[in-house]
Formats: structure tokens, sequence, C-alpha cells
């Protein structure tokens, strides 16, 4: 179902439209596909950030995480925190002291 359009008029300063008019043209464009674009952009730009939580990534990471956890249980006398350190120990230069 397309939504249904509204006209507005708005003020511009005219090497502001001249600009824009150029880029349509660039572009292949109308000026209100332009516009509508740009403004689509602005308002996605500034929509409320998701929490790290709700991106698809972080939880695809997760979930990841929590498979190997669950692997890693079940060999005898692995520790995940000492496996990190020692190679965390292993990566930093040494600090010998003279």
């Amino acid at each position: 179902m397309a939504s249904e359009s509204a006209k507005v008029m708005i003020s511009l300063p005219r090497e502001f439209l001249v600009a824009i008019d150029r880029v349509a043209k660039e572009e292949h464009r109308s000026r209100s596909e332009l516009l509508r674009e740009a403004a689509r952009q602005y308002i996605e730009a500034h929509r409320k950030p998701l929490r790290p939580i709700d991106r698809p990534e972080v939880r695809e990471a997760i979930a990841t995480m929590d498979r190997l956890a669950a692997e890693t249980r079940s060999i005898p006398g692995w520790d995940a925190v000492t496996a990190i350190r020692r190679d965390r120990d292993r990566d930093k230069p040494s600090r010998r002291r003279a």
C-alpha cells in the first residue's frame, strides 16, 4: 500500500536550490526525489540509537560466545579467564627493570 503524498512549501536560498537542482540532474532524479532521500537519510541518522543488545550483530556475537562457553565447559581443566590472561600476558612486551 503506497502512502499518500503531501505537498509542502519551503524557502531556500537561491544558491542552495541551484545546487540541489544540479545534483538532481547529475543523478537523473527529480528535485522531490532528491529532497525526499535527503530527509530520509537525515531522519535515519538522527534516530535514537538502538541499545547494543538490540543490534543483530551484537546478538549474534553473544550467541557465539554462549555457544563457545558451553563447548569449553566440557573440557577438563579449561579456564577461559586463565587462557585469556595467559594470551594477554604473552602478547605484552616484557617489562624488565634494569
